[in-house]
């Protein structure tokens, strides 16, 4: 059997395909495989990257001797390039896609003659893989060709959601994920856009889970009721683990997180970092716990032209008005457990001997993220004016909070500058 060039890509969506990437693996000991692996967390044993640009996308189809992909917008691209793609449609009764649009593009492109392709557990594709040569020959005599791609418009396209830069250190990680919202989706009209965002990026996988930083628990809540995430959550307030009812276990943390090396198959921080005594700290136990290929779904503030307006530094730079203002709200006990009483170790909900509620610039973060062992994957954000409503929004009496929901999720949907959405994988 001759060594063949094969290509591999799973598409740039946020979910992980491992049935193919799986079957893939195992071609690689027998052919020269590429293997662009998206959000999975499976590490194939031949060369792969999760996302690659328009011009290596391109480079490798048009060296491979068999492409192999999804059945998504490649399938098409491959035919006019006047080749014959293996397909697998990603199906969503085994959580690759939230419907079967792909099941019924392949099933209907199959009898064209156009396509080879597979389904179920993918048993016979070393053997496809084996003959495609011959059976793409056939296949292309008996075919018309299709009319050449726009290469203008599709090199926009996926530039557009990639977003790779052409040099520097963290070049890897400035490609940005516009993740659609599927409409069963438990956040997909909540005010705070990184809970929507992050739970579809967590929707579909299984496994072992840790949220960082639960707070109120309502994200670690719907990733134990609307996924099949074995979850535990952690944080060091003794306040939150107890007020959160449920039986998932719940953790109080301190510096150093006591896990296991490798114990969790993903791991998700929204909003947290920014709290912790040292973030590079944090981020090494994370690196830690997670294991080899697992993913970390982070968020922060980011650094933007509103960020003067953070009301967690208030706290720090304006001690006395942020008393009088809270006291006056909540109550002067409330204010002395959360901001006077160091005994938790914590000034509200920010590590006691931290001087800032962070907002990060990008390349700051993606640096970190690097050094600490991560692979960033994807990029994202939300907000522009949401300091303007979240301040009066948390002063705010709890009946009326609900009147700054549709400004905020407004705001969420339209801008993308006052937050940060990052997801990496551990290397």
């Amino acid at each position: 059997m001759s060594r063949l060039n094969v290509f591999v890509t799973v598409g740039m969506g946020p979910w992980p395909f491992d049935r193919l990437i799986a079957a893939c693996s195992a071609l690689c000991a027998d052919h020269e495989v590429f293997i662009q692996t998206g959000t999975s967390t499976l590490v194939p044993p031949c060369p792969h990257e999760p996302f690659i640009g328009y011009d290596e996308t391109m480079r490798r189809l048009a060296e491979a001797d068999v492409v192999i992909t999804h059945a998504g917008n490649t399938v098409r691209l491959v035919e006019r390039m006047g080749k014959v793609p293996i397909a697998v449609a990603r199906e969503a009764a085994r959580g690759e896609m939230r419907n079967d649009h792909q099941v019924e593009y392949l099933r209907a492109e199959e009898p064209r003659g156009r396509v080879v392709a597979l389904w179920g557990s993918l048993s016979e594709l070393a053997r496809t893989v084996a003959d495609h040569p011959a059976t793409e020959e056939k296949l292309l005599a008996a075919m018309k060709p299709l009319a050449a791609v726009d290469q203008a418009a599709l090199e926009s396209v996926m530039d557009r959601a990639t977003q790779t830069p052409s040099s520097g250190p963290c070049s890897p990680a400035r490609r940005r994920s516009s993740v659609p919202i599927a409409e069963d989706n438990p956040f997909a009209k909540h005010p705070t856009a990184r809970y929507a965002w992050a739970f579809e990026h967590l929707r579909s996988r299984t496994g072992r889970h840790l949220d960082l930083g639960i707070g109120d628990g309502t994200f670690l809540s719907a990733l134990r009721d609307r996924t099949a995430l074995s979850v535990v959550g952690a944080d060091p307030h003794p306040g939150y683990l107890t007020a959160l009812p449920g039986a998932e276990p719940l953790v109080r943390v301190g510096e150093d997180l006591p896990f296991a090396d490798a114990s969790f198959d993903s791991v998700s921080m929204l909003d947290v970092l920014e709290h912790t005594r040292d973030e590079r700290s944090t981020l090494a136990q994370v690196h830690r716990v997670l294991r080899p290929g697992g993913l970390l779904v982070l968020t922060v503030p980011a650094r933007h032209v509103f960020s003067f307006l953070d009301p967690d530094n208030a706290k720090l730079r304006l001690p006395r008005l942020h008393r009088a203002v809270y006291a006056a709200r909540f109550g002067r006990e409330v204010y002395r457990q959360r901001f006077e009483d160091s005994s938790d170790g914590l000034r509200g909900d920010m590590a006691w001997d931290r001087q800032e509620h962070t907002n990060y610039r990008p390349e700051d973060l993606l640096g970190m993220l690097t050094q600490a062992g991560f692979r960033p994957q994807s990029r994202d954000g939300a907000n522009l004016f949401w300091r303007f409503l979240q301040v009066p929004a948390l002063l705010a009496p709890s009946r009326a909070r609900a009147l700054f929901d549709a400004p905020l999720r407004i705001d969420g949907s339209v801008f993308k500058s006052a937050n940060l959405f990052l997801t990496a994988v551990r290397g």
